[in-house]
């Protein structure tokens, strides 16, 4: 099934198959070093039992002559080859066979399983059951629109995905300083010093790993040293209350060259590294973004700002591809799903199969939308809540996510309509 046109809707994709009854299936199994195939032809019968291939030009190569040749032979004008995702090695096959005019759908990993114990009525698994199960949850229509994205949108989410690794990996030295060594050397400054990755805390355990080092360097030196670094409404006193602080300390009496002191020092200077690494990756995303029109738009809406959106769009990709905001709410495992059985209804849950970065960073907007002094219609409809279900944590909670989906709705409306947010597009959500 050639295509006639590089960007389908799922509505579309689907209709497709419906018509096009004279088209061959290709199922596909990625794997880092090879790849397993079989082809089927229109009525579903196995035309090609499955076979590996390189993950290489010539085994690309030699996969576009197998299935041409298999078209010259049985007839078949329409191919539909389509894989699981796999970790990425999925790209560069489905470039190659966009590049020769093949339409390329995905499916769904869990649904491959599903598939594979249906059809063989046991939990074995291997490469060549896979890429059948694939080829006949395509032929029934359960497949999804595979994106192949442009430059731009690779770098994006290569960009995303440094950035969320960047601050994954923050959290865990915080962690560190504070479990590994500050409850050893220093318990009482995690209480004094809210943010343990601001500069001043971090140049404090760069200069003086422990107290000791604190009190040996004399209050006026220790002063001298701190106070240029002190920034905000803090004045010198507070280097006072610091200083007397470390000389009362519990802390273990060691100096700044045992190890627990220099597991500190190492901790800290990975923290100061992550953190320029950070900023870097800040300027780039916010170089992408200036031009990128579809920022542009979604940044109107309350709550997403420069992070939140490029996750957003380096999440969502074309929005095209979803026939209506139901789907994206699926994508983003945002959708209710219930379990009924006979007289039992089981109580409405979200499914949480889709994209966890988009849960992660809607949540984060409804966040920073509910904390804005500036009115806006999602913290409007979150006190509303609260007000008439009760300020308990868990109404809190499940308003929030409530107001994800509802968010989520936004930015489908904006982006397909090419439109920035105003107040009635929050109505409609």
């Amino acid at each position: 099934m050639q295509s006639t046109t590089n960007e389908w809707s799922t509505q579309a994709l689907k209709s497709k198959l419906e018509i096009h009854k004279t088209s061959g299936v290709v199922g596909i199994d990625v794997a880092k070093n090879k790849h397993f195939a079989t082809i089927l032809d229109p009525l579903g019968q196995t035309i090609v039992p499955p076979f590996s291939f390189s993950n290489s030009k010539e085994g690309f190569d030699a996969l576009a002559d197998k299935i041409n040749q298999m078209g010259t032979l049985q007839g078949i004008r329409n191919w539909l080859v389509g894989f699981e995702a796999s970790g990425g090695y999925e790209k560069p096959l489905a470039a190659f066979l966009k590049e020769n005019q093949f339409d390329v759908v995905q499916v769904d990993s869990f649904a491959v399983k599903r598939q594979r114990e249906m059809i063989n009525r046991s939990f074995d698994k291997n490469d060549a059951k896979d890429c059948l199960s694939i080829a006949y949850l395509i032929r029934q229509g359960y497949v999804s629109f595979y994106h192949c994205r442009s430059l731009e949108e690779e770098k994006l989410s290569g960009l995303v995905l440094i950035n969320e690794h960047l601050k994954k990996r923050r959290s865990q030295l915080k962690i560190k300083i504070k479990q590994n060594s500050l409850k050893y050397l220093f318990p009482e400054l995690e209480g004094f010093c809210k943010n343990i990755e601001s500069p001043f805390v971090l140049d404090l355990l760069s200069l003086y790993p422990t107290p000791q080092d604190i009190v040996s360097a004399t209050k006026l030196e220790f002063k001298k040293t701190m106070l240029p670094r002190l920034k905000g409404r803090k004045v010198s006193f507070y280097l006072d209350e610091l200083f007397s602080l470390a000389e009362n300390s519990i802390g273990l009496k060691i100096d700044r060259w045992d190890v627990k002191a220099l597991e500190l020092r190492t901790y800290v200077e990975e923290l100061r590294v992550i953190e320029g690494q950070r900023d870097i990756i800040a300027k780039r995303i916010g170089h992408l973004l200036e031009v990128n029109p579809q920022y542009q738009l979604i940044s109107t809406i309350p709550g997403i700002a420069q992070e939140i959106g490029a996750a957003l769009l380096a999440e969502i990709g074309d929005i095209n591809r979803f026939g209506n905001e139901r789907q994206l709410l699926s994508f983003a495992g945002l959708d209710l799903v219930n379990h009924q059985s006979g007289n039992y209804t089981g109580t409405p849950r979200l499914s949480k199969r889709g994209r966890p970065l988009i849960r992660k960073v809607t949540f984060q907007a409804v966040n920073v939308s509910i904390l804005c002094t500036k009115s806006n219609p999602i913290a409007v409809k979150y006190r509303q809540i609260v007000a008439t279900q009760g300020d308990t944590k868990d109404v809190r909670q499940k308003a929030k996510i409530k107001l994800c989906a509802k968010l989520l709705r936004m930015v489908y409306a904006v982006l397909k309509n090419q439109e920035p947010y105003r107040d009635s597009l929050a109505d409609q959500a």
